[in-house]
């Protein structure tokens, strides 16, 4: 189903000439014309560095229209920063799952099945702590161990930060298409490669759960794939990891209901931990981040 790691080529100049072909064609004729002229973008005067200037000027401008083009599906949804903040948990995601070489649906395809993508943005814009997260359930535990391993790898290239391990419990492994599942029908979810399923759901991102203390009956609560998406892109981004203090449940019973999920960050072995306990268990720092969605 998942082909292979897709290239991250960092060649910024390279991707902007390729997806403005013929803006970088009309820019380099008027380059040409006008060569060291003020009214030439990035015209440095000095025959050495204006063409590197004006390489330059075109990878940022490029750069600004493809932020743009990443908002416009969002256009309609709240303000600016709400718009910006979506825009930027699909580019996200896009990005994790591309390491597997799946693809993630466009905006648009979240709303055809119904999500409320208006309320969500309403939320959104309400409270900061909330993370828009595209999920995709249903990968497997082995493309979630490849996630992880390409992103320590791209991590440890540009910022030189340790690698980030995920350690499933022997309960969790055994039964872990219980917790990879998508969110019951009062989820909406779009139809990915293969056996996955999207979702586009708001999950409390503090450090903390906001709801502690409580077994595991007072739901509802974020999937595994959205606490794994949502830990990805806070690493990616180099932003302190959930629950280094604390545990999450997570939605989906094991044993037949005998046990429970719950995801915790082990700080000092850099470790995305996934174990389990009796539902009933309780402890100031065991919670839940109720989904909205």
């Amino acid at each position: 189903m998942l082909g292979a790691p897709e290239d991250d080529g960092r060649d910024g100049l390279r991707l902007a000439r390729a997806l403005f072909p013929a803006m970088a064609a009309e820019l380099d004729a008027a380059y040409a014309a006008t060569a060291g002229g003020a009214d030439v973008p990035g015209a440095a005067g000095q025959a050495g560095g204006e063409q590197g200037d004006f390489d330059a000027w075109l990878d940022a401008r490029a750069a600004q229209l493809r932020t743009e083009f990443a908002e416009a599906p969002f256009a309609e949804f709240g303000d600016a920063e709400v718009r910006e903040r979506l825009a930027e948990a699909h580019a996200a995601a896009r990005r994790i799952a591309g390491w597997v070489g799946l693809p993630l649906p466009e905006p648009e395809a979240f709303a055809a099945v119904g999500a409320d993508v208006a309320g969500l943005a309403a939320a959104l814009g309400g409270d900061p702590t909330l993370a828009p997260v595209f999920a995709p359930h249903g990968l497997g535990a082995e493309g979630w161990r490849r996630l992880f391993a390409r992103g320590s790898e791209l991590r440890g290239a540009e910022h030189g930060g340790r690698a980030l391990r995920l350690a499933l419990a022997g309960e969790v492994e055994q039964e872990f298409a219980l917790l990879d599942a998508a969110p019951g029908a009062g989820t909406p979810a779009v139809r990915g490669e293969g056996p996955v399923r999207w979702t586009l759901r708001l999950v409390p991102a503090g450090l903390a759960p906001p709801v502690l203390g409580l077994g595991y009956a007072h739901g509802p609560h974020a999937s595994l794939p959205e606490m794994l998406m949502l830990q990805l892109e806070r690493y990616l981004a180099d932003r302190p990891l959930l629950d280094a203090r604390s545990f999450t449940w997570l939605a989906g019973p094991l044993a037949d209901g005998r046990l429970a999920a719950r995801h915790v960050y082990d700080a000092a072995e850099s470790t995305v931990r996934i174990s389990s306990r009796e539902p009933g268990n309780q402890g100031p720092h065991l919670g839940s981040r109720p989904p909205i969605g």
